[in-house]
């Protein structure tokens, strides 16, 4: 007897569910996508900033997780198992410049690890500061070499990974209601 063979596959590492959730938090929001950017970043929020990420429903989170700092999933679609150091260069490189570059990454897994438990935490702190990863001549050579490509790792991810989702939440969709209501009221024009 053949095992049973599950016929229907997912394209992408989100549901159709998320990506329903996704379109109806942020289609035409992009002021939302942005303030979660700048809370990433650890930029300065006024106070109804802050309270508005006490809202934030815990699939929002789930899904922000998912993209900001993935973890291995072996039910993922073929081709898309990330996490945060499965694009580190262990080949091309020798174990002194592999190890920059690990120390590198690490520093900016647990940058978004505490960006995220600031949210939970709701205390919008967390630690390292994107800003002390800056140079400074205080630190050794080494160390601003980590500090700096963790930084700008940091930048870029949060970056490109909001517009990922930029781009997964799309335009906003009508429903067959809207849609319908829509059509009818333009009927009469």
């Amino acid at each position: 007897m053949k095992p049973e063979i599950k016929k229907e596959y997912q394209i992408l590492r989100y549901s159709n569910a998320e990506l329903e959730f996704l379109n109806n938090t942020f289609a035409e929001k992009q002021e939302l996508m942005i303030l979660i950017r700048k809370f990433l970043h650890q930029g300065e929020l006024t106070e109804n900033e802050k309270n508005l990420f006490a809202t934030f429903n815990p699939d929002l989170l789930k899904i922000l997780g998912k993209t900001y700092l993935p973890e291995i999933d072996l039910t993922t679609p073929i081709g898309q198992i990330v996490d945060l150091w499965s694009n580190i260069d262990t080949k091309n490189k020798d174990v002194d410049g592999a190890w920059l570059e690990m120390a590198a990454r690490q520093v900016l897994v647990n940058y978004v690890k505490g960006r995220f438990q600031a949210i939970a935490d709701q205390k919008f702190d967390s630690e390292p500061k994107l800003k002390d990863l800056e140079f400074s001549k205080s630190k050794t050579k080494e160390q601003n070499f980590i500090d700096m490509s963790a930084r700008n790792s940091i930048i870029q991810h949060i970056d490109f990974q909001t517009g990922q989702l930029w781009i997964l939440a799309g335009q906003r969709r009508e429903s067959l209601k809207e849609l319908q209501a829509r059509l009818f009221r333009n009927s009469g024009k």
